[in-house]
């Protein structure tokens, strides 16, 4: 469906709406709640991460307050709700697509936060640094793996060393 077709209105119930903005403040300061759903369902359909179920209290008293969103955004959470709907009323005992929505989108900040978590960020001189050693060991990089692109390099030489300092970990905590 193309996204300039419409836009659709969902219920929350006020606290979820107010952790909902929350969120998104924390996440895409200075945007507007419904352009970060957008801006999520891409980075999730894209696979940057994927919605987890979360341990999460929501007050869901008081009336619904409308959130008005793309139609492709409410058609999106309409799938998943078909997909998660049973696995949504075991857990969450949520007993329509209203509260379902709120909760899926709940669980969207909470995995895109601790998928954030597992992010390195460097510094200039760190990726100075893995550039140096990018040029260095570029021949060997190539016999081994087939990579000839910095990109590449750096995703398995980070992986390296963080398999090195697992090991390392292990060997230190050894009783």
């Amino acid at each position: 469906m193309m996204p300039t077709k419409g836009y659709a209105t969902i219920g929350l119930k006020p606290s979820v709406l107010t952790k909902l903005q929350n969120c998104t403040d924390e996440h895409y300061p200075g945007m507007f709640l419904p352009s970060a759903l957008i801006m999520m369902m891409n980075e999730i359909k894209r696979g940057q991460y994927s919605v987890e179920t979360h341990n999460m209290k929501l007050d869901l008293s008081g009336g619904y307050v409308s959130l008005t969103i793309r139609l492709d955004v409410r058609t999106w959470l309409r799938e998943n709700y078909e997909i998660y709907k049973e696995e949504y009323m075991k857990k969450y005992r949520s007993r329509n697509f209203t509260q379902f929505a709120g909760i899926f989108m709940m669980n969207m900040f909470e995995s895109k936060s601790r998928t954030s978590r597992y992010i390195i960020k460097l510094k200039e001189s760190d990726f100075l640094w893995l550039e140096e050693e990018f040029k260095k060991r570029k021949e060997d990089y190539k016999m081994r793996f087939g990579i000839t692109e910095f990109d590449k390099f750096a995703d398995i030489f980070i992986k390296e060393i963080f398999e090195k300092l697992n090991m390392a970990k292990k060997v230190l905590t050894m009783d």
